[in-house]
């Protein structure tokens, strides 16, 4: 068991707060990400992102909406991301935690590779989001699995002949 000043902290406890961040992190993928999931939507997205760069007065390129590869890709991208979401919502778990924390990692890698090629400044906002999820998941999964292997009992060896 860990002191954090007045506060007690358990495993449980930990790996409590653990779940309830990935179950946080997936309600926040599903919202950002559902309207991808359908042609209609995703439209309708592209749309206000045109217009919100417009306003902004931000360069840099933004996905064809008119072209049928970009779209099937956002409804791919939509549709796994939406499904992944709903299961980690309904069993938020310690693996799941962790499987999500890579696949942002790795969200966040291609983000910057568009960045860097001539994307919307919009990406970067986005950007800031993902990194954020991705660094307070993987903090509180870290923490639990320590919690949880610390608190799991040690092999005892009691003969010299099994040493």
């Amino acid at each position: 068991m860990a002191q954090f000043g007045f506060m007690t902290r358990t495993p449980s406890t930990s790996k409590d707060r653990a779940r309830s961040i990935v179950r946080v992190s997936a309600i926040y993928g599903l919202v950002v990400t559902i309207g991808f999931a359908f042609t209609p939507t995703a439209g309708l997205i592209f749309s206000g992102l045109g217009a919100l760069q417009a306003r902004l007065a931000l360069g840099g390129e933004l996905p064809d909406a008119d072209s049928p590869s970009t779209m099937m890709f956002a409804n791919l991208l939509g549709g796994v991301v939406t499904v992944w979401a709903l299961f980690r919502i309904c069993r938020p778990s310690l693996m799941a935690g962790a499987a999500d924390t890579v696949a942002r990692a790795l969200f966040s890698l291609g983000m910057i590779t568009a960045l860097a090629a001539g994307a919307t400044p919009l990406v970067g906002a986005m950007l800031l989001l993902e990194l954020a999820c991705c660094l307070v998941q993987f903090f509180v999964v870290i923490t639990a699995r320590r919690a949880r292997q610390a608190d799991e009992p040690k092999l005892v060896v009691s003969s010299p002949a099994h040493r």
